[in-house]
């Protein structure tokens, strides 16, 4: 759903930033880019193609049946080419926190950031599973017609696929950050911080 996709991109973006502290907090600016470079990677790779996906295929569910009454994204032209700007934005942004946040040393606000955008995405997906658990377009909803999620087979195993594509993605980068850290000495000055 884009209600959650953006807050899950920021979310994803602090976390990278969080496995390569050490990295950011030295300021050199080869482990700046590499991690950026991860954090856009993962975006590319793993999570982009999902909200893509399920907004052309699932359109009214990805939308939670609210705002746009269109059954298809192709009703708004301007739609999908906003959204995948706003995405990579999202998670650059997030990044870009994490990154402030970790270099001034508060490890646990940036944690408090990617911690609090996971529990608004369980309380919006639990809150209302009238919206969140029905398929089907906007005027499906509305007549109580839309079918539950799980009945439609094909949905269920994109979003199983999507679902392992997405948390194999973030675990392997966000290890593949923290061992590129576990390496490295800081200075004696840096020690305290």
């Amino acid at each position: 759903m884009i209600q959650i996709d953006l807050p899950l991109a920021v979310a994803a973006g602090s976390v990278f930033a969080d496995a390569a502290q050490r990295q950011l907090q030295l300021g050199r600016a080869e482990y700046y880019f590499n991690a950026l470079w991860k954090n856009n990677c993962f975006q590319m790779l793993c999570f982009s193609w999902i909200p893509i996906y399920y907004l052309t295929e699932y359109f009214g569910w990805e939308t939670t049946h609210m705002w746009w009454q269109a059954d298809s994204v192709l009703a708004y032209p301007f739609y999908l080419p906003i959204f995948v700007v706003l995405f990579f934005a999202a998670g650059n942004t997030g990044f870009l926190l994490g990154k402030s946040l970790v270099v001034r040393g508060y490890i646990w606000g940036n944690r408090f950031v990617y911690v609090g955008i996971g529990v608004y995405v369980a309380i919006w997906t639990f809150a209302q599973t009238d919206r969140t658990l029905r398929l089907g377009t906007y005027q499906q909803w509305v007549e109580g017609q839309a079918p539950w999620f799980w009945q439609d087979s094909t949905f269920v195993r994109v979003t199983i696929l999507s679902g392992a594509v997405w948390l194999i993605g973030i675990l392997a980068t966000t290890v593949s950050l923290w061992r590129q850290g576990s390496h490295l000495d800081f200075p004696a000055n840096m020690r305290k911080r």
